[in-house]
């Protein structure tokens, strides 16, 4: 179909707006999962759908893309999963039952399930009512009949459509996708990378400019760099073979958000909002990551550590982008760690990471970065340079967690007062050092 609608208008808004009322509109920041739609598109040759929160995914990145929404996968009768809701008690109010079941639907759209949980893909939504248990009874359910349907050699849309869990016009889909073209975008505007946080606090965008059009989503290595696009999304990150050789990302980063915002928040995005607790700033800040910053055919190379330059003051003259980020291809000894109120899906209220290499018992190449206690995410120089070529003992690390309070500035906020921001520090860099070496624990 066609419309003619502003690019930056929120999908949830078109969706209600056009009579579609199963998508529900409750938090419209992305956390509660009751505005959940399938989004389909192709990659090359194979169709790709993955389950995102509508209330900030703007129209501009639907374009030429197969929009599901609960009414789109209903059937004469209730599916495999929305049976299994009704069986376990999983429905009680059902203001957050559509989001359920296209979570649980695009769990099982991946030609490729591999061991990644189920309950994984329903981490982000909420159930109001307190009816977790016998909705996670539901999706375990699902997982031990569906098991085996993934071995089937027919189309994996096929498997999907005979086993009632998808109606039967999804077949045609990937071909009506192939002859849809995209129209001609806007050059100059709002730049969006994602945009996870942007619309939240914006509840449209005039004149967005969409840099998921660029190709910069890939991730590729050499023999000496691993390089990220800065539209790579965050489960793209966590799940990268490459990045995974070398540090335990795929862990580190489980704590960041939900499935669905992690498939929608991009690293670059991340980086440019200049957030002083984004943790994948502060990720790559401790791994001593480049940029590049790309303007036309000219791109230059810079530390991330020297891109901020205040309080979302950025080295980034008018019509630059992210082009990428690169770190070294070596492994380090390496910790990230976050405090937040909760222990997943939420902002930290310190957060902080630590990487260097053990040579002859002494830390060499330091960098220990830190958010949340002060305007910018930023390198704790003088801790790190404290730390450098020293070997490790409990009297250091102290003398080390003493030096970072003299270099941060928290302020009180909602996340916590200033005075506790300084104390959690304290505490991620003896966690940091606990993980790493767990024989210390007697000492710290």
């Amino acid at each position: 179909m066609e419309i003619d609608e502003p690019l930056g208008k929120p999908t949830l808004d078109f969706i209600r707006d056009s009579g579609l009322k199963g998508s529900k509109e409750v938090c419209h920041e992305g956390d509660c999962g009751a505005c959940m739609i399938l989004l389909g598109e192709l990659k090359g040759e194979e169709l790709v759908y993955r389950a995102v929160t509508s209330c900030i995914l703007p129209l501009g990145e639907v374009e030429a893309k197969h929009v599901v929404t609960i009414e789109g996968i209903n059937q004469e009768k209730l599916s495999p999963i929305q049976q299994a809701l009704v069986d376990t008690g999983g429905v009680q109010c059902g203001y957050c039952t559509p989001g359920f079941v296209i979570s649980l639907t695009g769990f099982f759209m991946k030609s490729k399930l591999g061991n990644e949980d189920i309950l994984t893909a329903i981490e982000g939504n909420v159930c109001r009512c307190t009816g977790h248990a016998s909705i996670i009874r539901a999706a375990k359910l699902l997982s031990e009949k569906y098991s085996s349907v993934k071995q089937s050699n027919q189309s994996w849309i096929k498997s999907l459509i005979d086993e009632g869990i998808l109606p039967g016009y999804f077949e045609g889909i990937k071909e009506k996708l192939k002859e849809l073209k995209k129209a001609k975008r806007q050059t100059k505007g709002r730049l969006v990378a994602g945009g996870t946080d942007l619309f939240v606090q914006n509840e449209t965008i005039d004149n967005p400019v969409f840099l998921s059009n660029m190709g910069l989503d890939k991730i590729w290595s050499d023999n000496d760099f691993i390089h990220i696009g800065t539209m790579a999304n965050t489960e793209q990150i966590r799940l990268s073979p490459e990045l995974n050789m070398i540090l335990d990302i795929e862990e580190h980063l489980s704590t960041v958000s939900s499935l669905p915002i992690r498939k929608q928040a991009t690293i670059g995005g991340n980086i440019a909002n200049a957030s002083p607790i984004g943790d994948l700033t502060i990720y790559f800040l401790a791994l001593n990551a480049d940029i590049s910053i790309r303007l036309d055919e000219v791109n230059r190379i810079i530390k991330l550590k020297d891109f901020y330059k205040g309080y979302k003051i950025l080295d980034l003259q008018e019509g630059e982008i992210l082009e990428w980020v690169r770190i070294r291809n070596e492994k380090k000894l390496f910790s990230f760690e976050k405090v937040a109120k909760r222990e997943h899906l939420d902002i930290a209220s310190v957060n902080s990471a630590l990487s260097f290499t053990l040579i002859d018992n002494k830390m060499k190449e330091i960098q220990l970065s830190a958010g949340g206690i002060g305007p910018i995410p930023m390198i704790l120089e003088k801790t790190s340079a404290l730390l450098e070529n020293k070997e490790i003992s409990s009297s250091l690390i102290k003398e080390a967690a003493e030096i970072a309070l003299t270099e941060i500035s928290p302020i009180d906020d909602v996340r916590g007062s200033a005075k506790y921001k300084s104390l959690l520090l304290r505490q991620l860099i003896y966690a940091h050092f606990l993980k790493l070496f767990p024989a210390m624990e007697e000492s710290l």
